[in-house]
This record gives structure tokens, C-alpha cells and sequence, in this order.
């Protein structure tokens, strides 16, 4: 709907939306989406109708009145089988045998760079931390970042495999902003390599 259409109670909600949930407003319509089908899917195709999910314990701040948005909240506890079952099927385990060069937009409104920092975590208490490099762009797209940057990781991933020299993401950066004028490098390559993210914890509220 249009913002000139929206009451001032819309309004309100959508600013409450944002704000809490910490995503931007055109990536909305996206979320509510997969929370409805995907997560649907889940619960009552894979998990026989049982819920892995929870919100029971979770305090949402940000809004105008957190005391009473917390109250009206609708609130679901996770069956433990289901959070069981799911967390076999897709929890990551880390044990990565080959080298993995990941490469995320620092304001990704989709999946959050925090989950960059969770990934680190798990490939690193596998003990494989020597297989991966992550790179981060000052990007606020999910699904496209440049060609540019793909082409300087691309670049970076196959050297690294022929050569077995580890690059860092600074690395990365000056292959980047070297490369053919073609790509465009002085607009199109964006790495931020001192770049860390912080704990999913900071993003979304731990259940």
C-alpha cells in the first residue's frame, strides 16, 4: 500500500515492524512470506506437525511501548523432539575438508551478516578454520553484489586451490581493484577487509 494511503495506525505498525525486527521496510513483504510458507512447511511436512520453533522467552525491543508490545505478542514453545529432529537435518556442522571463500553484503536485509559470525564459530570449533575465508561488502543486497567483487573471489578461491596459498580479505580487496577496467573496479569493488560481524545474539534475541 501506498505511504499516502496507510492510516497513522498502519504507519505506526510498519515503524514497529522495522525498528524491532531490524530489517528494512521493501524486505517485509519478503519475510512475512517465508515465516508463513517455509516455516509452514516445516512443521507440518517435515516435522509431522511438531514445532521447533520458540519465541517464549524472547523480550522484543525497539518499538514505542516494548512493555506492552511484549505482552501482546503471541508466544510459541518449541517441542524439544522437533527442535531434535530439525537440528540433525540442518544445523552445520563445520567439518568443511576443502577450502570455502564466502562473500556477504555488510547490510544483507535477508540473511544478516551475524550469521556469518555463528558459521565462523562452528567451522572453527570443528577444527577447520584453516579452510575458510569470509569476505564482507559494503553492500545492502541479498540476492547481487557486483561482478566485480565475484570475479576477485572467484579468482582468489581457484588460486588458492592450485597453490595452496591461503589469500586474506585484504587479499581480495587489491585483486579486486586491480582487475581489467572492464569490471569497473573503482565503483564496483566494495570488500571491507577488517570488517568482523558481531554475534547473531545482537541481532536476533537467543531462544
Amino acid at each position: 500500500m501506498p505511504e499516502a494511503n496507510r492510516s497513522a495506525k498502519q504507519k505506526e505498525n510498519l515503524k514497529t515492524i522495522v525498528n524491532v525486527i531490524r530489517i528494512p521496510e521493501k524486505s517485509i513483504q519478503g519475510h512475512m512470506s517465508w515465516a508463513t510458507h517455509h516455516f509452514q512447511d516445516i512443521v507440518f511436512t517435515r516435522l509431522q506437525g511438531r514445532n521447533p520453533f520458540s519465541n517464549d522467552t524472547v523480550k522484543y525491543i525497539g518499538s514505542s511501548n516494548d512493555e506492552a508490545l511484549n505482552t501482546k505478542v503471541l508466544r510459541y514453545k518449541a517441542d524439544p523432539t522437533a527442535v531434535a529432529d530439525f537440528g540433525k537435518d540442518t544445523n552445520p556442522t563445520g567439518n568443511i575438508a576443502l577450502p570455502i571463500l564466502t562473500m556477504r553484503g555488510m547490510n544483507d536485509p535477508i540473511a544478516f551478516v551475524e550469521l556469518a559470525n555463528t558459521w565462523e564459530e562452528t567451522v572453527a570449533k570443528a577444527g577447520h578454520a584453516g579452510n575458510m575465508v569470509q569476505l564482507y561488502t559494503n553492500d545492502k543486497e541479498h540476492s547481487y553484489l557486483s561482478d566485480a567483487q565475484y570475479v576477485a573471489a572467484m579468482n582468489a578461491l581457484l588460486s588458492w586451490v592450485d597453490t595452496g596459498k591461503k589469500p586474506t580479505p585484504n587479499d581480495v580487496e587489491k585483486q579486486c581493484k586491480a582487475l581489467d577496467p572492464k569490471w569497473d573496479p573503482s565503483h564496483e569493488c566494495r570488500i571491507v577487509p577488517e570488517f568482523k560481524p558481531l554475534a547473531l545474539s545482537t541481532r536476533v534475541p537467543a531462544r
